[in-house]
Parts: C-alpha cells; sequence; structure tokens
C-alpha cells in the first residue's frame, strides 16, 4: 500500500500556486465517524479501538504547552486556554495512532538494534559525547516509565517516521512550476511611477478647524488624574433596601461609573483608607447601608496646550488629501524603472503588499493604480511583462525546498485525511468540560 501511497499522492498533487498560498498545517482534526462520547476511566480516548492512555495524553500536552509558552512569550496566558492545548495534544496523539496501524497494517517492523541504537543516540542521554545509563536511568524515574514502555514508544515514533519518510519523498516540482514561482518572488517588471508625498503640499488650517476637531475628540486630551472617593448611604427601609440592593449590584459588576446617577457624595478619609485594596465597600452602619467606591479622575488638557498638534495633525490629514487628489488627477508622463517585489517596497515603501502582489503577477501592462504610501500616494503602471531575469541558483533552490516541503505537509495533510474518514475515534467526554 505505501507504494500506492506514493502514486496518490503524486496523482494528488495541486497547483503549485494553491500550495504556496495555504502553506499551513492542520491545527484541529475533523473526526471521521468519531464521537464525543466515548471511553471513560483513565482512558482519554480511542482509535479504532485503540486507547490513547491519560498518562500519553498528559505528556503529550506538557508538550504542547512548553513549545506554545516559547512562541507566544507574554502572550501565552491571553491567547491560549487549556481546552486548546487539549484539542491539538489530542489532535497529535489521534494522528500519531493512525499513522502507527498504517504501519502495522503494511507489515512495517522496527527492529531492537534500530530502536536501542534510537535511545543511545538521543541528546537528552549524552554525557562526554557517549550515553550515559545514569542519565537514561534518571529520565525513566523522572518520567515514571520503564525501560519497556519507553523502548515501545520509540518504536512507535520510528514506525511513525518510515511512514513519513515515504510520503515525504512522494511530492515533486515540475521546472516549469519551480521557474513560474521563482519570477513571482524574484523576477522583475519595467513599471512607470509618480509619487505625490504630503510634504509637497502645505495646506492652511483654521483656528475654528483646531476648536471643532478637539471639541469632537476630546476624549483624546482626557488624562487621569488620580482616584476620587465616594460614598452611598441608604435608609434601612424596604424601599432604601431596593436602592442599596440596585447599586450593590451595579458596583458588583464593576460598572462604577453608573454608580454616579445616585448622586454620591465625597466620602471621608477613613473610609478611602478602606478602599485603598479593593473597589468597593456594602456594608450596614449606623443603622443605614453604606455603599462606598472609587473612581479614577481624569482632566482635560486645555486647547491652548494642544492646539499646535492639533494643527499639526490637520495639516498632514489635508496634505494626505492633497496628494491623494493630485495622484488621481494626473495623467502625465510617468517615470520608469525596473523593480523586483522587494526593490518596490524599499524604495516606495506602500501600505497594502498584497497590493504589490498584484502590481507584479496579475496587473496588466498599461493599466495604471493608485496606491497608497507610507507617506502619500503613489501612481503605478506596468510596462512589460513579468521576467525571470539571471536566475540565482541559491534563492532557485530555496523556492525549491519551500514548494516541497510545502507540498509534503499537503500530502500528509491528505493522507491523515483518509484515514480519518473510515477510523473509528471515541473521546472521553470528561475532556473538555472544563478548560475553556
Amino acid at each position: 500500500m505505501l507504494s500506492k501511497i506514493r502514486k496518490n499522492l503524486r496523482a494528488f498533487s495541486i497547483p503549485l500556486w494553491i500550495v504556496a498560498a495555504s502553506f499551513v498545517g492542520t491545527i484541529f482534526l475533523v473526526w471521521g465517524r468519531g464521537s464525543f462520547s466515548g471511553p471513560s476511566g483513565s482512558q482519554v480516548a480511542t482509535v479504532n479501538g485503540q486507547p490513547i492512555t491519560l498518562a500519553e495524553f498528559n505528556r503529550e500536552y506538557k508538550t504542547v504547552e512548553d513549545e506554545l509558552r516559547r512562541k507566544l512569550g507574554d502572550n501565552f496566558n491571553k491567547l491560549v486556554k487549556p481546552n486548546d492545548i487539549k484539542r491539538i495534544a489530542l489532535q497529535r496523539l489521534v494522528q500519531r495512532a493512525l499513522l502507527i496501524e498504517l504501519a502495522k497494517e503494511e507489515g512495517l517492523k522496527v527492529s531492537d538494534w534500530a530502536v536501542a541504537k534510537a535511545i543511545e543516540e538521543m541528546p537528552i542521554f549524552q554525557e562526554n559525547g557517549k550515553f550515559s545509563v545514569k542519565l537514561y536511568k534518571a529520565f525513566l524515574r523522572a518520567q515514571g516509565l520503564t525501560p519497556q514502555a519507553f523502548e515501545e514508544t520509540v518504536r512507535k515514533d520510528l514506525l511513525v517516521q518510515k511512514v513519513l519518510t515515504v510520503v515525504n519523498h512522494a511530492p515533486s516540482v515540475t521546472q516549469a512550476e519551480l521557474t513560474e514561482l521563482y519570477k513571482k518572488s524574484f523576477g522583475q517588471r519595467k513599471i512607470g511611477y509618480k509619487v505625490f508625498t504630503a510634504d509637497q503640499f502645505n495646506p492652511k488650517v483654521s483656528e475654528e478647524e483646531v476648536e471643532q476637531f478637539y471639541k469632537k475628540h476630546k476624549e483624546q486630551f482626557t488624562k487621569e488624574a488620580g482616584e476620587e472617593v465616594y460614598l452611598l448611604s441608604f435608609e434601612n427601609t424596604p424601599q432604601g433596601k431596593e436602592r442599596a440592593k440596585e447599586a450593590y449590584e451595579l458596583a458588583k459588576k464593576g460598572e462604577l461609573e453608573k454608580l454616579k446617577a445616585f448622586n454620591p457624595k465625597p466620602a471621608p478619609e477613613k473610609l478611602a483608607k478602606e478602599l485603598q485594596k479593593r473597589p468597593f465597600i456594602f456594608r450596614s452602619e449606623n443603622g443605614r447601608l453604606i455603599l462606598a467606591f472609587k473612581l479614577k479622575k481624569s482632566e482635560t488638557v486645555p486647547l491652548e496646550k494642544v492646539k499646535a498638534q492639533i494643527e499639526e495633525q490637520l495639516k498632514e490629514e489635508k496634505a494626505l488629501e492633497l496628494a491623494l487628489k493630485a495622484a488621481k488627477s494626473f495623467n502625465g508622463t510617468l517615470q520608469s524603472g525596473n523593480f523586483t517585489p522587494q526593490t518596490f517596497v524599499q524604495t516606495f515603501k506602500p501600505l497594502d503588499v498584497q497590493q504589490v502582489d498584484r502590481l507584479f503577477v496579475s496587473t496588466p501592462a498599461g493599466r495604471r493604480v493608485i496606491m497608497p504610501l507610507e507617506k502619500g500616494y503613489g501612481v503605478f503602471e506596468p510596462e512589460g511583462p513579468l521576467t525571470a531575469g539571471k536566475i540565482d541558483e541559491n534563492k532557485l533552490n530555496a523556492v525549491k525546498l519551500l514548494v516541497l516541503n510545502a507540498k509534503a505537509q499537503s500530502d500528509l495533510n491528505y493522507l491523515l485525511t483518509l484515514l480519518e474518514q473510515k477510523a473509528s475515534v471515541k473521546v472521553n467526554p470528561q475532556l473538555f468540560k472544563s478548560g475553556e
């Protein structure tokens, strides 16, 4: 069947531009005939009846968590939830189980010698360039594994590698595909251009325009200026209790600004000290219900202090509008130059890189395009076809490697999809009940 896989994967090869545009691995599995009602106890899931144990899952969970922490750094806790890690860990384990099953069906085996050699060559067990039994035993103790269990894990990993070797050798790229992608990545095109920058214009800004902007955008000129502490006091009557409850609910939700509608008074100093470590206080005191809370105080910077700043901003906006107007009305002669996409970006600093791609790849010669730049607008017109020019072998090899890797990933995803479609994957219903 492995030979058939190679043949089928070659037949499946998709157009190069699709591969290049979608060089992204899968994130979550679509579970074939799988179900979220399945095994329980120490089994996290079963794949065609074969269990994924809790111990296996916990090790994979830790691996995924460590990888994401390294990639995301300080953003890890903001972007990743426990269930996200669970899904990725489960995906990897299910895919691994499917590939191991495929290897066994094909009669692939890994010898004891190959397992021993793989373990001996692992960097984690090396000491002074040699395999250390001491480090090996310490690792097994730390992981709670027997030598037999760890060796079986290594054996399965080597089986997966054998299947992946077949897949990774299946992709190929034609010279036509390679030349086309090289041309799109590093080719040159003759392009006419005329640039209108904001500093070419000197618009006037009136006092009235400055004042209107200040009034309309006053929040831009408001800054924090400490905190103010307020007090609400309610009579201990049915009506007073109802009002107190309404205020308390707002405070509990953190909607403290809305408490201003209750006409609070400045709180005494002792309450201000109590509020240093909490946002509000609600209690009964001297026969009344009191609610003390604090709000951030803000102040607006006077117009005179920000007048020059506003004027400069409005001048820049008007200058950009004039630059756009000039670009739209320009029908004169353009300067010409030969550019690659990289040199074009370096020269003109466009805001939309995708627009650059369209200019080089799909805009026909003779059609003018207006493009926003960092400091203005440009009029651009392709004057000839996109050409590869003199091919740099190092760049060509880099493009080839990129394409082959992309196709190998695409082929692997396709193979896994085929395996998933006929697989029965059942997941422990308790796995995702918490962790969102």
